[in-house]
């Protein structure tokens, strides 16, 4: 039996960095097998050097997502998702966005500080790994504490991923008291992480967050988990999510998170 249900995290030609046909990532999670996929294309807003092609067209994109869902609804259960790149100061724009439109799914994700983008690189720049590693959880805690429309947090310590091999890997440890503060926070307001599988794919040989990450929100009693690709061709959509299925079940976790029109619920792991 297939144990694997649903990737919540999938990117197509609405997003700035992906040219995939939204509908062929249908067709591949039919063909997988999958109960249901969320759509998660980028919505990204006041990042220095941002080009047009990252201005989603949430109209145009939620009619295509609608039109599909409805021609394939007796295969695969289509979520109406967004993946929406958060900084403290654009909390009032992007939430205005995603008020406006009937999502089923919302991730919220670091891909900026101070409207400079983690893969440009100036933010490591003069930095230790650890100067970093730490100013980018504190964002996240900041874009935590400010935001409310959003359901998981996205890959929420992928910031090992840019700067060079002298930024990689995070030593848990060292910033464990922040990571903490992060997680009873998303506990406490009733939002969730995501467990992102692209980390293998970017050779970092793990999914976001880390397995240290993912066992202490479960300790502190974290419920709210989806699983996601993070793909950007329909090639990769469920990589690696044996991997993270295995380990859940090995430290307990009995369920991940399916949500319709941001309310979650729970599907036993298989």
């Amino acid at each position: 039996m297939n144990k694997i249900v649903s990737d919540y995290h999938l990117h197509s030609e609405f997003s700035g960095d992906s040219t995939q046909n939204i509908e062929e990532i249908v067709k591949e999670g039919i063909r997988l097998g999958l109960e249901e996929i969320a759509l998660t294309d980028h919505l990204e807003y006041d990042i220095e050097g941002m080009t047009d092609n990252w201005i989603l067209d949430v109209d145009r994109y939620a009619k295509r997502v609608f039109e599909l869902r409805e021609k394939y609804k007796k295969d695969i259960d289509l979520k109406f998702g967004v993946e929406v790149g958060v900084q403290p100061h654009t909390k009032d724009y992007l939430e205005s966005v995603i008020k406006k439109y009937p999502f089923d799914f919302v991730i919220a994700s670091s891909h900026a500080i101070d409207r400079v983008d983690l893969a440009f690189g100036e933010i490591q720049a003069g930095r230790t790994k650890d100067e970093v590693h730490n100013l980018y959880f504190e964002y996240v805690l900041q874009n935590i504490e400010k935001y409310n429309e959003f359901n998981v947090y996205g890959h929420i310590d992928f910031v090992t991923r840019y700067g060079g091999e002298k930024f990689r890997g995070l030593d848990y440890k060292k910033h464990f008291d922040i990571i903490d503060v992060i997680l009873k926070k998303l506990i406490e307001k009733g939002k969730g992480i995501e467990v992102n599988t692209s980390g293998y794919r970017y050779r970092e040989d793990r999914f976001y967050p880390c397995t240290d990450i993912l066992k202490r929100y479960y300790e502190l009693g974290g419920e709210i988990l989806t699983i996601g690709s993070d793909s950007h061709i329909k090639d990769y959509m469920t990589m690696d999510f044996d991997r993270v299925y295995d380990f859940l079940e090995s430290i307990g976790v009995k369920y991940i998170s399916s949500f319709d029109k941001m309310q979650p619920s729970f599907k036993k792991i298989k």
